[in-house]
């Protein structure tokens, strides 16, 4: 009896140790996913809470892609990722945490943003599920427009200038900033004081705004890692999400 207490219990063990899923607090940002080998899959196994999609409108097809040049016929948003969410979403488990999923529009904003929702409405599973958000970056409507689109749009900001309309702000769900704009450090060497406050300053200016901040362009290896966690940066940028995965969660265990 005891014997076969001490194997369930080594297989419940084992079985949850191997969910990935839902392990990391620490924001994770799966920057250009679609460049994995396995898009989706790789950081939602590996538990990142947000993926990054470029978005290309062309013939009345949604492609993921970074340019017109690179379409492949195949690699559109629902082959890519919609239908995946959606077997995760409507599954017995579902999404367990919050997940963003953030698309980076790169051709015309108004139709691709329209042809997008369009889109996305024949996935209620998705699109209703409180802990999934679409937010929008790249090419967007100018802010006083976010209003005008459904409730399970949001989007990236990429200033730190407050906006006086309450109704505009609440549509904006992360702000993004580019990494180069205020530090040339190369994650290498010792981060100077002066870069170190400078990018505290702006986390901090995120934060009494209440909103998570991103940056992008940022170096992607343990030491930029470590100093952005301690930064208080809520969602680290890589291309790496498998590394980062394990790192941080043999920092945990």
């Amino acid at each position: 009896m005891h014997k076969v207490l001490f194997l369930l219990f080594g297989l419940f063990v084992f079985f949850q140790c191997g969910k990935s899923e839902g392990s990391i607090k620490l924001g994770i940002h799966s920057h250009n996913d679609y460049e994995q080998d396995i898009p989706f899959w790789t950081a939602y196994k590996n538990g990142l809470n947000s993926i990054e999609i470029d978005l290309f409108l062309k013939n009345d097809s949604l492609y993921v892609t970074h340019s017109e040049s690179e379409i492949i016929a195949d690699r559109t948003i629902e082959h890519l990722y919609l239908n995946s969410l959606s077997k995760v979403a409507s599954s017995q488990l579902g999404i367990k945490k919050k997940l963003q999923i953030l698309i980076d529009i790169k051709s015309e904003s108004h139709t691709t943003l329209n042809r997008l929702i369009k889109t996305l409405n024949y996935y209620p599973e998705i699109i209703d599920k409180e802990n999934i958000s679409i937010v929008i970056s790249g090419n967007r409507p100018i802010p006083k427009k976010y209003v005008d689109y459904p409730d399970f749009i949001y989007f990236d900001y990429q200033s730190l200038y407050p906006i006086e309309n309450e109704k505009i702000w609440k549509k904006i769900a992360l702000i993004s900033l580019n990494f180069k704009k205020y530090s040339s450090w190369n994650g290498v060497e010792d981060m100077s004081v002066e870069d170190f406050k400078k990018l505290d300053s702006l986390v901090k200016m995120a934060h009494y705004y209440k909103k998570p901040l991103r940056f992008w362009g940022t170096p992607d290896n343990k030491i930029a890692w470590e100093v952005f966690k301690e930064l208080g940066v809520d969602y680290i940028n890589t291309d790496k999400p498998i590394q980062v995965s394990t790192y941080f969660n043999e920092l945990t265990n």
